[in-house]
C-alpha cells in the first residue's frame, strides 16, 4: 500500500533527480541523446521524443539499458529512473535511462522500435562512451517491464542496420520489477489499452503476451513480484515462472509477501534486498 509518506518521499525523489539534469544541463554537459535522426522525426513526430540518459562511469564497464514504468501512460523516472541508474553505477554497471514513447504515441511497436533503436545507439557509440556493449541489461518495471519482458521474446524481429553495421540486439539478461506480462488475463488495462488501442482483438493481445511466446532463446532473466500488488497482480510474474521453468531458460523469480507497487528499489519493504540479488544473478550470467 502507497502511504502518504511514500508519496512525499516520491515527490522529494522526483523533485531530486529533476534538479540533478537541469544542474548536469546548466554545467554544459549533454543530458539527452536522440535516438532518431531530424529526417526519421520528419517522417514521425513523436519519435522527437525518444532518447537515452546516460549515468557513466566508464571503465569499460557492462551496460544497463533502463525502462521505466508508468502504464506506458508516462515514465516513473524518479523511483524507477534515477534512483536505479544510482544504484547500478555504485555497483559497477553503466546506465542508460531510456525515454521511450508513452502516452498517445505508445501504440505497439513504438516503445519496442526506441529500445532497439537505444541498443543500437549504445552499441555504436560503445568506445565514445568507453561502455562494454557486448555484456547489455535491459532493466524494465511494471509496463517498462512488460517492454523488456516482450523484447527479449522478439528481440530478432527488431534487428535492424544502423550506420551500415549489423547489431545483435539479443540483451544478455533482462531484469523485470513487478512486469505486465500478459495482455490476456489479469493484464494491466490502461498498460493494454495504451498499447493495443481500445478495442484490442483476443490475437493481439495473445501476440503480446509474454507467457505465451517466449521461447528456448530466451535471455537470462532475474525478476521479483510482491504478493499484495493491486495494480499489476503477481500472476503476472508467476505466468512467467512456469513458462521459463518449462523452456528451460535460466531465471530467477523473487516472490515477496508484501510491499505493493511501484517501489522501485524496495527500501524498507520485504522486498528490500531484490537489487542485491540481481546484482549478484547479472554478474554469474553476463
Amino acid at each position: 500500500m502507497i502511504t502518504l509518506k511514500n508519496r512525499l518521499e516520491n515527490k522529494k525523489r522526483r523533485f531530486l533527480f529533476e534538479r540533478f539534469l537541469v544542474k548536469r544541463r546548466l554545467s554544459g554537459e549533454k543530458v539527452f541523446y536522440p535516438l532518431y535522426s531530424k529526417q526519421e522525426i520528419e517522417q514521425e513526430p513523436t519519435r522527437a521524443f525518444a532518447s537515452v540518459i546516460p549515468f557513466l562511469i566508464k571503465k569499460h564497464a557492462p551496460t544497463v539499458i533502463v525502462c521505466p514504468g508508468g502504464a506506458y501512460e508516462f515514465l516513473s523516472f524518479n523511483s524507477e529512473g534515477g534512483d536505479y541508474a544510482k544504484a547500478f553505477n555504485k555497483a559497477g554497471f553503466n546506465v542508460f535511462l531510456l525515454n521511450y514513447r508513452v502516452a498517445g504515441a505508445a501504440r505497439f511497436p513504438n516503445p519496442m522500435e526506441d529500445l532497439a533503436r537505444a541498443i543500437c545507439f549504445v552499441k555504436a557509440h560503445a568506445a565514445a562512451f568507453c561502455v562494454n556493449e557486448e555484456k547489455l541489461v535491459i532493466v524494465g518495471s511494471s509496463a517498462g517491464g512488460h517492454l523488456c519482458a516482450y523484447f527479449g521474446a522478439r528481440y530478432k524481429e527488431f534487428e535492424t542496420v544502423y550506420h551500415q553495421k549489423e547489431y545483435s540486439l539479443r540483451p544478455s539478461a533482462i531484469v523485470l520489477a513487478y512486469p505486465v506480462i500478459s495482455m490476456c488475463e489479469e493484464t494491466h488495462e490502461l498498460s493494454r489499452i495504451r498499447l493495443l488501442g481500445l478495442h484490442s482483438t483476443r490475437e493481439e493481445q495473445e501476440d503480446k503476451s509474454v507467457e505465451l511466446i517466449a521461447d528456448e532463446n530466451y535471455p537470462p532473466t532475474f525478476f521479483w513480484h510482491c504478493e499484495g500488488d493491486r495494480t499489476v497482480p503477481i500472476s503476472n510474474s508467476i505466468r512467467l515462472d512456469e513458462r521459463l521453468t518449462k523452456l528451460g531458460v535460466k531465471h530467477v523469480f523473487m516472490r515477496y509477501p508484501d510491499g505493493g507497487h511501484g517501489i522501485g528499489l524496495g527500501r524498507n519493504t520485504t522486498a528490500d534486498g531484490w537489487f542485491e540479488r540481481t546484482v549478484d544473478f547479472l554478474k554469474d550470467n553476463i
